[in-house]
């Protein structure tokens, strides 16, 4: 019998799983990488989107990727100061904001940072040289104009600790983006099987509470609901959940309360 894609795990991040630390979603990146580049630097519009099922085209049309970029765009735009804009990309894989951010912003100087996981993060060295690609936390021992969370927060165990970290090294942006929430109910943990992104694995990821994450001052918020969630990857599940948006500024220096 064919289990699904997603599962509910109450014993939480107690399951045992492979993660996203494996040689076939390293693989898939790297095997989509070009027709990644192609898409942002043609002549259609910005909906883009790199994770897509095994044998389909890069999406280039999507309305609702089409704003995630858009949005993101806004965000490194305001950001930036003196022509210049320094990013923590966390989980930022090898590099995708940062081709979307030279696209969008291309006569501002970028000091491009990702943090991600050894495999990723070697394929970034690889692919984007100029670029600076972590992984292990020491990216967090100084501070950027801009830290992004985009699709990544979730994969954190402690996340309110997670965020708070990155706060600490947001000078002031932070800007937490496709993080799956809930209103109804308290923070739990799924699981997904990517099969058919070409990831042969399995990895664990919470539906946040929005109440459970209280922080300083949310500057603008947005979010998705189940009727635009169709635009589902490999991170994020269809139909279920509201995948919201904000852009928070670290305006004091305790970020929680």
């Amino acid at each position: 019998m064919t289990r699904p894609e997603w599962e509910h795990v109450p014993e939480g991040w107690a399951r045992r799983v492979d993660g996203w630390d494996v040689p076939e979603v390293e693989a898939a990146y790297r095997r989509r990488w070009p027709e990644f580049l192609a898409a942002v630097r043609g002549t259609g519009t910005l909906g883009v989107a790199h994770e897509v099922p095994e044998g389909r085209p890069v999406i280039t049309h999507d309305p609702g990727w089409h704003n995630v970029v858009m949005t993101f765009g806004y965000v490194a735009a305001r950001a930036a100061h003196g022509g210049t804009l320094s990013i923590l990309d966390w989980g930022g894989g090898p590099g995708h904001y940062f081709v979307l951010a030279r696209a969008l912003l291309p006569d501002v100087v970028q000091d491009y940072h990702s943090r991600d996981l050894p495999r990723l993060a070697a394929l970034g060295r690889e692919l984007l040289p100029e670029a600076t690609f972590h992984d292990d936390d020491r990216c967090l021992d100084r501070t950027y104009d801009l830290v992004v969370a985009s699709d990544s927060l979730q994969y954190s165990p402690d996340v309110a600790a997670m965020l708070a970290r990155l706060a600490s090294a947001s000078a002031p942006w932070l800007y937490v983006a496709q993080l799956p929430t809930v209103h109804a109910s308290p923070s739990f943990v799924v699981l997904q099987r990517p099969t058919a992104y070409g990831y042969n694995t399995e990895y664990l990821g919470w539906v946040v509470n929005r109440g459970e994450l209280p922080c300083s001052r949310i500057v603008s918020s947005s979010s998705n609901d189940e009727r635009t969630c169709s635009r589902a990857s490999a991170r994020a599940p269809v139909g279920l959940l509201a995948v919201r948006a904000c852009l928070i500024a670290r305006c004091c220096s305790a970020f929680f309360t």
